[in-house]
């Protein structure tokens, strides 16, 4: 029984470590506290989520507003629909991130060996590896909201964003490395990677001390007038 354990350890512990080697390494909705205080920063990040077709709450899911927090799973979703072999998630007050390894969504013939989808400080960005649709590859670093038309065989054509970025209405930025349409039922929709962070609290500057007024100078005797020549224009 130990070394099962050990063994399905060492199987997370790999592919968490392939997916992070694929994808260069990087790092939230604001907390309201006591009246007159500055909101505090907080960072979240969920790995996989469905609707329609296979219902997928949003996990795992972290979030912060203090240190640094993750979690891990492995063997997410349904290896016919949507599945996931590892996901990793991390969360800190104004950066989070979420790197899906092994993904599959069957019905698109969409594939990649890592999703990574990083928001720092109210900027995010999207890295891919090696990610296939219907044996076409993928940019590894697309643009915030790439769409990309994708054709189902027997049900129709829909669409596949990547990259996508939304600013919320607390000004927080939400970054989701693949957002996919299925239209083969009604609201069905994949995400992939999500990270949502907000910026870091700006310390208004102190401002300038206003001088005093000037010391007055002992009297003394007034210096004798200096005579001044004007050169008047003449004119005529």
């Amino acid at each position: 029984m130990r070394s099962t354990n050990v063994s399905r350890r060492a199987v997370k512990a790999g592919l968490i470590a392939t997916a992070a080697g694929l994808i260069a390494t990087g790092l939230a909705a604001a907390v309201p506290t006591a009246a007159g205080a500055a909101p505090r920063p907080q960072g979240s990040a969920w790995g996989l989520a469905a609707s329609g077709l296979l219902d997928l709450a949003p996990m795992p899911v972290v979030s912060s507003a203090d240190k640094e927090t993750s979690k891990n799973l492995l063997h997410l979703g349904d290896a016919k629909l949507v599945k996931a072999d590892a996901v990793d998630v991390k969360a800190a007050p104004t950066n989070a991130r979420s790197t899906v390894a092994g993904l599959g969504v069957a019905p698109a013939k969409l594939t990649a060996d890592a999703v990574d989808a990083k928001c720092e400080n109210g900027k995010g960005s999207t890295r891919l590896a090696r990610a296939v649709l219907g044996g076409r590859t993928l940019q590894a670093a697309p643009p915030p909201n790439t769409t990309i038309p994708v054709d189902i065989d027997g049900v129709g054509r829909t669409s596949l964003t990547l990259n996508k970025q939304e600013r919320l209405a607390n000004g927080k930025l939400a970054v989701t490395g693949m957002e996919l349409k299925l239209p083969v039922a009604k609201g069905s929709t994949v995400r992939v990677s999500s990270a949502t962070c907000g910026q870091a609290a700006r310390h208004a500057e102190k401002p300038n001390k206003p001088a005093g007024p000037s010391a007055p100078k002992p009297a003394g005797e007034a210096p004798a007038p200096t005579p001044v020549r004007n050169d008047l224009p003449v004119t005529g």
